[in-house]
């Protein structure tokens, strides 16, 4: 049997063998040619109508056909890497080939050729055919007639249907650092627009604000089975992907300057020595994330360190329900030396796009058809890098809106900053395009395995159709992409991509991107109080191309506006913005459902003072209910510098941003400190209980009062506190102090307390204060002496000479008696009902033991303790993987709290794991049927 052509010109998704040849129904049918006379009157008229009908899969098809050889390109070229460039087609088989369509439905199309039998494929109903005779003896170009030879016709379902899969083994869930960043998109209009009309449109970046050049430096991995399928062509194959790689990471819709630099390549001839690859794609990813962080340098400025590892393999990935993986890498872990890897599964030159679809995984990018994205950018064409399938790239836009939106907020956030050093050592990535070094045959046995073939009949440069077989049959089949870039398909013509074009017209010469103007301010992000507003400026004077630098420099500028103080309600702006969660008790049984929230500040890193923490008031529990404040918010209390875009930016004292105003030590904005006077003094000697040490005015700035313990010690019975004028405490009343850090907000003011764990107790507040406070020394047990220095700084107009320390008597004279607990012991158990103790005490006035204490009074010594343990949540099991044959089943597998939220799966490993994997094994039975 010769080996004929499946003409498949016009169908979108035709044939989409992700990586075998699928499974499909099979019948057998003989295609009946319809006499004209027996057409409606109304088509008798075309004299080129030809209508077949088909009788197969228990229903009856007409195939309505006109002639079409438009799909073949005057003068094409086809070749074979052991003979020379030929035509392809001659004038006798342009008359074979028909379209149309399936029983008059608009929704179908049919792509035929009607020499040597009926051939070809059709759509129709949701259903793709395949249809060739069994066995053929008409001569070339030679239309059939006959109705009689039996036929051979297969279908299946569109790959496009709802339940059609991922080639890729990424979730399309979304963390919601980046469900955030898409935010502040959703207001922009026209997103079909170019990328930097709708981008950063009246919002913008975070950070540096700037395009700056990024450099990945890349470990590349080939396993024992790469080595031994590609030989001794491994490197070069691998560089030459990489190159391609980086190809579509210099295109400016990416709307930054990365550069994909290759600084290793290992090659694993034995597989003991490498990581562990097997089927499952996940396990294959951790199990290379670890081998790859245990090879790589410490230091960042190593010639040979990574920032990124990228595992190459012959071995069928299966995803957590079929095996058209072909890709898996773990979402945003770019510059995290434990997690920035990814796996590939080798099937040929496309797997450089699939490399660079991973990649942008790890840039944090989404798939294209998740519903934050379409929220914000509608939906999208699935012709970008991050389509779920992958199945053709627009090369004049392979980076979608969403992912240039993504990976832009990702590097400005600091997540890519192990990128801006230059690699030292990296490896040369070939400048020839691929085509060049790899002949159209070899592309095929790349993507296909050894023996494949291109497929005669292909339009020259669109979709690489090869050579198989599937039970028997020889069939054609493609991924979808185009032939490489540098093949040759005519006489000095070379492919460029996806269209047979003039050798001289495929060099072309690199255009750097020059910046445009910068356009106006938008709006301000506060009414009053000191806001930000931002303008920007596009890399398009002129835009990059042909591999030309991306613009360098700022993208975007921001300058500070509406100045004005705000209505003094006695709050700071950062707590209004936590008041905005009251009664919001996040779904979880520790808080309750009428929570107070209030900013957190104490223990909160430097790099997250932007992020809106905030504490429930009267707990120990905090939360980022924000990962961004407004624009403009003081980074803490006791700074000038306001957050923009999640990062704390330097400004002055009078709230402009681009201020050198400074506080003086009386908190005076751009004062000399001439007028301020240094109030300071010491207290030693307490007695039993609540002891005065000083009363801080209205108007002290740099406060800083300290206890050190007795000898060094932690805890030495000797316990700072503070009350307003109202005489309520604020901190360390009743005899209950509190071991940890604590914030002390008084009317916007801010008093940081250390907390009573460490051997120098502190109470400090660098701005000056909106009411006046009371310190006191707590003293019990053994009396070890104290020594307690304070020290703040107020303007001479306002000093009061009360300032002055002042041991005063006591307020009483007789006894009193006060319960007094200890800390909370630890919790008997982790989690699951414990119970914990402390110690209840009865003390008079001088600290000493006694009887007297109201009984009713008393504190509870024991409570129960314990957080409810984590349990696996086990879903439903998948759909097996086969049909028949070997095949596995998979269900979800979560660790949750009782409140079901997600926790670590290490947390539930107390608890014995259910089976996730059920592999089944069923023997397959062909029945074939034949038609009427």
């Amino acid at each position: 049997m010769s080996v004929f052509p499946v003409v498949l010109f016009r169908l979108l998704h035709m044939l989409f063998l992700t990586k075998i040849y699928l499974c499909m129904e099979t019948d057998f049918c003989e295609p009946v040619r319809i006499d004209r006379e027996n057409f409606p009157s109304h088509d008798k008229l075309n004299k080129d109508l030809v209508v077949y009908r088909i009788n197969a899969f228990n229903q009856e098809l007409y195939l309505n056909l006109l002639p079409d050889s438009s799909f073949l390109a005057p003068g094409g070229t086809f070749q074979y890497d052991t003979i020379s460039s030929s035509a392809f087609l001659g004038g006798d088989f342009r008359r074979c080939f028909y379209s149309g369509d399936i029983n008059a439905d608009r929704n179908s199309y049919a792509a035929l050729s009607l020499c040597e039998g009926v051939r070809g494929a059709f759509s129709y109903n949701g259903m793709e055919y395949l249809i060739e005779r069994r066995s053929t003896n008409t001569a070339p170009g030679m239309i059939s007639d006959d109705a009689e030879k039996t036929h051979i016709i297969r279908r299946r379902r569109h790959l496009h249907a709802p339940n059609s899969t991922s080639r890729c083994g990424v979730t399309s869930s979304l963390n919601q650092d980046v469900v955030e960043s898409l935010e502040k998109y959703k207001h922009v209009k026209g997103h079909t627009r170019n990328l930097t009309e709708t981008l950063l449109k009246s919002m913008s970046r975070s950070k540096r604000f700037a395009s700056i050049p990024r450099y990945v430096e890349v470990l590349v991995v080939a396993d024992e089975s790469m080595a031994k399928f590609h030989g001794d062509d491994l490197k070069h194959y691998l560089l030459t992907l990489m190159s391609v790689t980086a190809k579509l990471y210099k295109h400016p819709s990416i709307l930054n300057a990365i550069s994909i630099v290759v600084v290793k390549l290992m090659v694993i001839n034995e597989a003991e020595k490498g990581p562990k690859v097997s089927s499952n794609a996940a396990l294959t990813l951790r199990n290379f994330c670890t081998w790859q962080k245990k090879l790589n340098k410490i230091n960042d400025k190593h010639p040979e360190y990574w920032d990124t590892a990228i595992l190459f393999t012959k071995q069928d990935l299966c995803g957590a329900t079929t095996c058209d993986t072909l890709g898996m890498a773990d979402v945003g872990t770019m510059c995290d030396p434990k997690r920035s890897c990814s796996v590939i599964e080798d099937d040929g030159l496309p797997s450089a796009f699939t490399t660079a679809h991973e990649l942008g995984h790890v840039f944090s990018m989404p798939h294209d058809n998740v519903k934050a994205c379409e929220e914000v950018f509608g939906k999208l064409k699935d012709n970008h890098m991050m389509s779920p399938t992958l199945i053709q790239i627009d090369h004049s836009t392979p980076w979608s809106v969403c992912s240039a939106a993504i990976i832009t907020d990702f590097l400005d956030a600091g997540h890519g900053d192990c990128l801006l050093d230059q690699p030292q050592k990296l490896l040369a990535l070939p400048a020839d395009p691929p085509g060049v070094s790899y002949s159209l045959s070899r592309q095929c046995e790349l993507a296909f395995g050894s023996g494949s073939k291109p497929c005669p009949y292909m339009q020259a440069c669109s979709k690489l159709w090869c050579t198989g077989k599937a039970k028997g049959q020889l069939v054609c089949q493609t991924r979808h992409f185009p032939w490489a870039d540098g093949t040759a398909c005519g006489s000095n013509k070379l492919c460029y991509r996806g269209i047979c074009t003039d050798k001289q017209n495929t060099t072309k010469n690199k255009v750097n991107g020059h910046w445009g103007r910068w356009g106006p301010y938008g709006p301000c992000s506060r009414t009053c109080g000191g806001g930000v507003q931002f303008a920007k400026r596009d890399c398009n004077n002129p835009v990059p191309e042909n591999g030309g630098k991306y613009c360098q420099g700022l993208r975007v500028k921001y300058r500070s506006c509406n100045l004005e103080p705000c209505k003094d309600s006695g709050k700071s702006f950062r707590e209004e913005q936590c008041e905005a969660f009251n009664g919001i008790s996040l779904n979880t049984n520790r808080l309750s459902p009428s929570v107070v929230w209030v900013p957190k500040y104490s223990g909160v890193s430097v790099k997250d003072r932007c992020k809106l923490v905030c504490r429930a008031n009267g707990t120990g529990y905090f939360y980022v209910l924000a990962q961004k404040v407004v624009d403009g918010t003081p980074c803490s209390p006791d700074t000038s510098a306001l957050c923009v875009q999640g990062k704390c930016i330097k400004a002055g004292c009078d709230g402009k941003l681009t201020s050198n105003m400074k506080f003086d030590k009386c908190g005076v904005c751009d004062g000399d400190s001439q007028n301020c006077k240094k109030v300071s003094g010491m207290f030693t000697k307490p007695m039993n209980g609540y002891n005065f040490v000083v009363t801080l005015p209205v108007g002290a700035a740099n406060v800083d009062v300290r206890q050190r313990g007795y000898r060094g010690l932690v805890n030495d019975d000797n316990y700072l506190a503070v009350k307003n004028i109202h005489g309520k405490y604020l901190l360390n009343g009743n005899f209950v102090v509190s071991a940890v850090e604590k914030d002390i907000i008084v009317k916007g003011s801010l008093l940081r307390y250390s907390g009573t764990g460490t051997s120098v107790e502190t109470l400090q507040a660098s701005r000056p204060l909106k009411e006046s406070l009371t310190v006191e020394l707590l003293s019990v047990g053994k009396m070890t002496p104290p020594r307690v220095r304070y020290s703040y700084y107020l303007n001479n107009s306002v000093l009061e000479d009360s300032n002055k320390v002042e041991l005063k008597k006591p307020a009483y004279q007789m006894l009193s008696y006060k319960w007094v607990a200890a800390d909370w012991n630890k919790c008997s158990v982790t989690c699951g009902n414990g119970v914990q103790s402390r110690l209840i005490q009865c003390l008079d006035s001088d600290g000493e033991t006694a009887t007297h204490c109201d009984g009713t009074q008393k504190p509870n010594a024991i409570r129960v303790c314990g957080d409810p343990c984590p349990t696996w949540s086990i879903g439903e099991w998948s759909s097996c993987s086969k049909t028949c044959g070997k095949g596995f089943k998979r269900r979800p597998l979560r660790c949750i709290t009782q409140t079901r939220l997600l926790l670590p799966r290490d947390h539930c490993s107390s608890k014995r794991k259910p089976q996730e994997l059920d592999f089944l094994f069923e023997i397959c039975i062909q029945t074939l049927n034949t038609c009427e």
